[in-house]
């Protein structure tokens, strides 16, 4: 109950993030389109990216390791409110397995950084949650459940489809397959 609690408030606080950003003067999509009515969150030139896990290596071994975490990942990848010389900022949920099997939950903002038609990096930031019990103490900062991550990835795309190579911190390197609409 207490999970299904932590996503509610994960997607409320991910499309809160997402009205804000919103909020710049920016033509919508349902504008660009021809609808005077602004009835859509995402704006002009705004992309949904969705992605699953494919593989994951452990950089040690421990028994009781998953490889398997079946991640699923929603993001937003917009071409406003960029930083650093970012070509686009992103906003996302995952819901996966952790190292240990455990649902666990990554509510995110990120920036993108596009190299050229085909390879890209990213770096996200954002609260995970879901290590508890013994293993609560296997990420730092997990004192009250949430912890703060940062994951940086390095990308090859084709058209709409991707793969993903994103480094967990000192743990672990997982292989991820998306596409964009």
């Amino acid at each position: 109950m207490k999970c299904l609690k932590f996503i509610a408030a994960c997607l409320g606080a991910l499309l809160a993030s997402v009205a804000i950003a919103q909020s710049a003067p920016a033509m919508g999509v349902a504008a660009a389109a021809g609808n005077s009515s602004s009835d859509t969150w995402l704006r002009d030139g705004d992309r949904v990216f969705f992605q699953y896990s494919v593989y994951n290596k452990h950089w040690t071994k421990n028994p009781e390791h998953v490889n398997r975490n079946h991640l699923l990942n929603f993001q937003i990848q917009s071409n406003y409110d960029r930083v650093w010389g970012a070509d686009k900022t992103l906003f996302g949920f995952a819901h996966f397995k952790n190292s240990f099997g455990q649902p666990s939950q990554f509510l995110y903002w990120g920036q993108q950084w596009d190299f050229n038609d085909y390879f890209y990096a990213k770096v996200s930031a954002g609260l995970l949650h879901g290590y508890k019990g013994k293993y609560k103490d296997k990420i730092p900062f997990n004192k009250l459940g949430v912890a703060p991550a940062i994951l940086p990835t390095l990308g090859m795309r084709y058209k709409n489809a991707s793969v993903e190579a994103i480094i967990l911190g000192n743990s672990a390197l997982m292989i991820g397959v998306g596409y964009t609409f």
